[in-house]
């Protein structure tokens, strides 16, 4: 378990950020299979709906999780996914992270975007959760 500098609390929860995980994944593949059918939508809508799964998934682990951690579960939530998303392309091409090739600059972006995603869902939970007083 990850320990901060000064306080020695915890910083990831890992619980907290298996749920995001587990949200973001359900959100990409229900809202990939409601939105796009069996068909390839387009790459802008793709890449929407990734980070607002990432979003949603990265601020539910930071609600969860401890209050200084909040970004930290995030972008936990965020590696997790880009795991996933890399062993289900290995199988095959599923969804729109699933890159079937080398795509370097393709697979960058993806990874930008997840990780980016993720780590907003965390701070944006982090705010709230200060500015409430949890």
């Amino acid at each position: 378990m990850a320990r901060s500098q000064a306080g020695g609390g915890r910083r990831v929860d890992w619980f907290a950020a298996g749920l995001g995980l587990v949200l973001a994944v359900v959100i990409q593949l229900v809202g990939g299979t409601l939105l796009f059918g069996s068909h390839r939508g387009q790459l802008v809508s793709q890449g929407l709906l990734t980070i607002g799964a990432l979003v949603a998934g990265g601020f539910l682990a930071g609600l969860i999780g401890p209050i200084g951690g909040a970004a930290w579960n995030g972008v936990i939530v965020a590696v997790g996914f880009i795991v996933v998303a890399e062993l289900a392309g290995a199988v095959g091409p599923v969804g729109p992270l699933g890159s079937g090739g080398l795509d370097t600059l393709g697979l960058v972006v993806d990874d930008v975007l997840v990780l980016t995603g993720g780590t907003l869902g965390g701070l944006a939970a982090g705010a709230v959760r200060r500015r409430n007083g949890r």
